[in-house]
């Protein structure tokens, strides 16, 4: 199945373009506070960008990773990316988002979320999904709990192409109730 479109209350969930470069970079790729606690590394130029934008494109069709272009449905404006993917690391689907930062602490994470665990619920029929933070960041254990997530348990956490350890916190939501841990 192709990424495909999702609706929420206030937000746009769709498939990268190839002309969202611009607006990637400047929302939140270029962003040194946005990428603290992720697995990448910010951008410091455009071109990088592109290639982050070409990888996601050669992505759309696979049937293991599905990332959103998250925009605000009033604007257009792309504000962030939501992702489900299945991480070979944990045997399992996982989650990860971001969002620039001038749309942070809106809630658009947690409703562009919860959107994406019921495709994942409905279309993938998924009983289960992980979900890996930082203990420092505050922010995305809170999405977490929102989302329905527990504690599973404390691990190591890479940031910044591993170039960042941190402490971190695997989560995991159970979408059946025939699933046991």
């Amino acid at each position: 199945m192709n990424t495909p479109m999702l609706k929420t209350e206030r937000l746009i969930l769709r498939p990268f373009k190839s002309e969202d470069a611009i607006n990637v970079f400047n929302c939140w790729e270029s962003d040194p506070d946005v990428a603290k606690y992720m697995f990448w590394t910010s951008h410091n130029d455009i071109d990088k960008t592109k290639e982050w934008i070409a990888f996601e494109l050669g992505q759309i069709e696979k049937q293991d990773w599905y990332r959103f272009a998250i925009e605000l449905k009033d604007t257009n404006e792309l504000i962030g990316t939501a992702l489900i993917y299945y991480e070979e690391e944990v045997k399992c689907w996982e989650i990860g988002y971001n969002l620039g930062k001038k749309f942070w602490g809106k809630g658009y994470t947690t409703e562009a979320m919860e959107k994406v665990i019921e495709f994942a619920k409905n279309k993938l029929n998924l009983t289960q999904i992980v979900g890996r933070y930082a203990k420092e960041n505050f922010a995305s254990g809170t999405v977490m709990k929102k989302l329905g997530f527990k504690y599973e348990k404390d691990i190591p956490y890479e940031c910044n192409d591993g170039m960042v350890r941190r402490e971190g916190i695997q989560c995991r939501l159970v979408l059946s109730d025939n699933y046991k841990y």
